[in-house]
């Protein structure tokens, strides 16, 4: 399902996408945000929800779009990059981000900008009902 057109993503002022790269793109973000949402949006409507939290909703989509962009990633499989690589005589080794020793652990593939911009909308609930 698609949350958000490319002249909305285009209003908030990110990387400028082309259509045929923001077509591929923006089915994929919107399954990653639904998976964090528990897929509010599936059961019920953004046309109809706050202002507040559909422009919030409609922004975390927009950053994953960028983030999946910039990163040139689409998938798990896609954002796991080595840590070090050898060609010939020549070795290059990267530092983790994610911790001290360098061990190669898994980036997300989901923007933690995204995820920033759900904090306080409630679409990150994970209590009982």
């Amino acid at each position: 399902m698609s949350y958000l057109t490319h002249e909305e993503y285009k209003e908030f002022g990110y990387s400028d996408i082309d259509d045929s790269e923001f077509s591929k793109l923006i089915t994929k973000a919107s399954d990653f945000l639904d998976i964090q949402t528990r897929n509010y949006y599936i059961n019920h409507s953004l046309k109809d929800d706050i202002e507040f939290r559909k422009l919030k909703f409609k922004k975390a989509i927009a950053l994953q779009i960028e983030y999946m962009y910039q990163s040139g990633a689409s998938s798990s499989y896609d954002i796991n990059t080595p840590q070090s690589w050898t060609i010939g005589r020549t070795s290059v080794s990267e530092s983790s981000r994610y911790s001290s020793n360098g061990k190669n652990e898994t980036p997300s593939i989901v923007s933690e900008d995204a995820i920033s911009m759900l904090s306080g909308t409630g679409l990150l609930y994970r209590g009982l009902r």
